[in-house]
Formats: structure tokens, C-alpha cells, sequence
């Protein structure tokens, strides 16, 4: 342990920069969970199909989250990097060059998944008839509506990266409340309503004649609820200055923005790698069950509550990349290296200290979100099945991330490529294909993600042992 936290007062540092991170985006996660657990309780029957429409939609919408994640966490790397150089004008340039980037890269993408949501939608295996139909209006809303995603994230990245830590946590819940006030709204319109929303609530949305859109009004509700979010951030930047500068800085142009290309590519890579192989992994698991609703419906409930921890684990990772990238930018690489070693202990600690109860009462929160018995009984099998993965899981995201911010761009798409595109999504469809039963596949999943683990911790000593004379030659100079 004396190896891991060698100085006390940076390990509190990392601690408290870490956590409003972690507890950021654990409400990012639970933006996705108050969805599931809104159409959820539509009725016992109804709110399963619900489930099944978000959990077969779910992969496309989070590749198109992803995407942005590349450009968002290079103007994150160089706005950090800035930081640590009191580059004032600098940040600003970065800020208002990268926000032009954001704007046309959504734009790239919505457009085309609007036009072709039904496409999309028949692709991941959505059925003829309601299933299809809903599905494909869920994705126009999420996808056309793409550009509140893509700029709430990226303008809280912009906080982050300055330090202001605080101030992400405040508008991630901020967007949660939205999300959950008006997903009441539109998902139930005038009634039936679950047991749990108060009677006032229930006569407001009735008094207004709100139509009841179900699972569309989750969409609906998540696109509205970042926009206003992402306004209020917008204006609270303006107000610092931080956001303020030139018009002609906003046109996606420059070295600034070819080095957002450049580590966006790479970094979109492996997050491309890692969703292509989610929404191959869905797909393989929808033919395994047969296209039984419960069985997709269970499994995506599970997959909600592996992304909380997943995110979890992105909070530690984006503060070792923002704390190792304004170390090395301030010339510390050694303060560097022990960030990034604190944040893998942390983000372990967090994820073992949070497996265990997700293990216990796996049915009980199955049962939150839909009462039906064959949907549970899968969202349980798959958390109970997962659990020893999710102990290994965090290990590998916050080394991966620390990577981007040492412009070590190729290894993680290298990584991800080969265990996830290359192994696992392979075995996936095969096994699929010759009637291999649903516990195969998750068993597939489990194994692959304690592999994966163990492959960038070793990857990672070979690297730091490869540049330990060059970092030890620039601390002494």
C-alpha cells in the first residue's frame, strides 16, 4: 500500500477531485436507470415490451454518446494540458474551437440516423409490427435530438478540465432532476400512474392534458432535459469568461482542431470498439433467447446496472486523464504516474464496495423496475453471473483513459480491437448461431472482461518500465 500512496495530501487530492466525478457521472447513470424505471412501470405486460424497445435501442444511442467522446476527451486533454501551462487565452481558443467541432459532428450524425431509424431499428432485430414501430420513433427523437448529448457532455468536459469539479456534479444533477420531472409527464400523460407518484403530480399532468406517450416520452424527456442543462451550463461559462471569445474561433479549424481529430479518432476507436461489441453482444443475446421480450428486457436491466458501475469507473478515469494531463502539462510526470496508481485504487475500492450489494439484492432491484417474474429472474442472472467481472472492470477504463492523456492514443483502440472485435464478438455470433443458451453467452462476456483487464495491466508495467529512463532523466535534470 506504501508503494500505491506514497504521499498522503495527494491521495486526499485525487480522492476529492475524483469524487464529484465519480458521483457525476453515477448520475448519468442513473438518468438511464429513471428511463427504465418510468416505461417500466407502465403495466406488468406493457412495461416489459417497454424495456425491450430501450434495451434493443440502447446501443445505438450510446455508439452515438460515444462518438462524441472522442473529440470531447481531446479538448478535455488539451484544455487540462493548457491549464497546467496558465494559458488563459489558450483554454478559450481550445473551448470555442472544439465547440464548433461538437455542433457539426452531431449534425453529421443525426441527420442520417433520423432518415434511417427504421433501418437501424429492423437491424438490431426489433419485430415486425408495435415493437418496430416504437422502436423506430425512439430513435428518430435520440438521434435526431443528439446535439443536446453531445454539447452537455462536452461543456461539462470543459468544467472538469478546469478544475471545477463541483460544478459538473451540480448540472449532471440538475439534468437528472429534469430528466425525472418531465419523463413523469410525457411517459404517463393522463394516467394510469404507478403507486409511487404523488396524487397532485397526477392531476397537474391531467389538468394540462399531457398525452401519455410511454416509451417516446422517455426519449422525449431525455433529449429536453439535456438541452436546458446544457443551456444553463452554457450560460454559467459565459458568465466566468472562460466561454467567451471571437465568433470566428467557433469555425471547426487549426492546429486545435486537427488535434482533436487526431486524438478523437483514436480515442472514438476504442469506444467504437467497445460499442460495436455491446450492440453485437445484444444482437447475439436477442437470437440466443429467441426474441422472448423478458429475456432482452432482463439482460438490458442488467446491462443498466453494469453501466452504473461502469461510469463509476469512467468519473475515476476522467480524473487520472485530467489530473495526469495537467501534471504532465505543469512538467511532473512523476506526480503523473502517482495520480494515475491512485486512481486505479480508488476506482477498485469503489467498484468491489458496490459489486457486493449489487450481488445480495440483484432480484430486489430487478424487481424496481418491473415486477414481471421472467424478467427479473434474467436482470438477476446476469448481475450474479457478471459480478466477479465487475471487480476487474474499472482497472482497465482508468488505466485506458490515463493513456489518452500520455498521447498513447493507439494502444487502448489496439486492445479493445483485438480482445473485444477480434475474440469476443466472433465467439458471440457463432455461439449464437448453434443454439447456444443465453448463460453461455453472458459466461462469454465475463471471461473476456477479466482478460481484457489483465491485458492492460500488463501492457501498462511494460510501457512504464519502457519510459521510466526518460521520465527519470526529465524530473532530474
Amino acid at each position: 500500500m506504501a508503494w500505491l500512496i506514497k504521499d498522503s495530501r495527494l491521495a486526499r487530492h485525487v480522492l476529492f477531485f475524483g469524487l464529484p466525478l465519480v458521483l457525476g457521472l453515477a448520475c448519468h447513470a442513473l438518468f438511464n436507470l429513471v428511463d427504465t424505471l418510468l416505461v417500466g412501470q407502465l403495466g406488468a405486460i406493457e412495461g416489459a415490451h417497454a424495456i425491450s424497445v430501450t434495451g434493443l435501442c440502447d446501443p445505438i444511442t450510446t455508439f452515438q454518446t460515444i462518438l462524441f467522446n472522442g473529440p470531447i476527451a481531446g479538448a478535455g486533454v488539451l484544455l487540462a494540458k493548457r491549464h497546467g501551462m496558465n494559458d488563459d487565452e489558450g483554454v478559450r481558443r481550445v473551448i470555442m474551437r472544439a465547440s464548433g467541432f461538437v455542433i457539426a459532428l452531431s449534425l453529421a450524425m443525426g441527420v442520417p440516423g433520423f432518415i434511417w431509424a427504421q433501418e437501424i431499428a429492423t437491424a438490431m432485430g426489433a419485430q415486425a409490427g408495435w415493437q418496430l414501430e416504437q422502436c423506430t420513433e425512439y430513435l428518430k427523437v435520440m438521434l435526431g435530438g443528439g446535439v443536446t448529448a453531445g454539447m452537455f457532455l462536452y461543456l461539462t468536459t470543459v468544467e472538469r478540465s478546469l478544475g471545477r469539479t463541483g460544478v459538473f456534479l451540480t448540472f449532471f444533477m440538475l439534468s437528472n432532476l429534469l430528466n425525472a420531472g418531465l419523463g413523469v409527464f410525457l411517459v404517463y400523460g393522463g394516467g394510469p400512474y404507478p403507486s409511487f407518484i404523488p396524487g397532485f403530480v397526477q392531476g397537474i399532468n391531467q389538468s394540462l392534458n399531457v398525452p401519455r406517450l410511454g416509451v417516446i416520452g422517455s426519449a422525449w424527456s431525455t433529449v429536453a432535459a439535456r438541452a436546458i442543462a446544457g443551456l444553463l451550463i452554457l450560460g454559467f461559462g459565459l458568465w466566468k469568461g472562460h466561454m467567451r471569445g471571437k465568433l470566428s474561433w467557433l469555425w471547426p479549424k487549426g492546429k486545435t482542431v486537427m488535434e482533436l481529430v487526431r486524438i478523437g479518432l483514436w480515442n472514438n476507436g476504442q469506444v467504437a470498439a467497445r460499442g460495436i461489441a455491446g450492440g453485437i453482444m445484444i444482437r447475439s443475446l436477442q437470437e440466443a433467447g429467441g426474441g422472448n421480450p423478458h429475456v432482452v428486457g432482463g439482460i438490458f436491466i442488467g446491462l443498466k446496472i453494469e453501466l452504473l458501475l461502469i461510469l463509476l469507473s469512467f468519473g475515476w478515469g476522467a480524473a487520472a486523464q485530467t489530473l495526469v494531463a495537467t501534471s504532465l502539462g505543469a512538467g511532473k510526470p512523476d506526480r503523473a504516474n502517482h495520480e494515475e496508481r491512485l486512481a486505479v485504487v480508488f476506482a477498485t475500492a469503489f467498484g468491489v464496495a458496490l459489486t457486493v450489494p449489487l450481488f445480495l439484492f440483484s432480484r430486489e432491484i430487478a424487481q424496481v423496475f418491473n415486477p414481471e417474474p421472467e424478467l427479473v429472474g434474467w436482470a438477476e442472472t446476469y448481475v450474479r453471473m457478471m459480478a466477479i467481472a465487475f471487480v476487474f472492470v474499472p482497472v482497465n477504463i482508468v488505466i485506458s483513459q490515463a493513456m489518452v492523456s500520455r498521447n498513447r492514443l493507439k494502444t487502448p483502440v489496439i486492445i479493445d480491437s483485438i480482445v473485444l472485435l477480434g475474440i469476443m464478438s466472433p465467439v458471440m455470433i457463432i455461439a449464437a448461431l448453434s443454439g447456444a443458451s443465453v448463460k453461455s453467452l453472458v459466461v462469454v462476456n465475463v471471461v473476456v472482461n477479466i482478460a481484457l483487464t489483465l491485458i492492460y495491466v500488463g501492457v501498462r508495467l511494460w510501457v512504464g518500465r519502457l519510459t521510466q529512463p526518460q521520465t527519470s532523466a526529465h524530473s532530474h535534470p
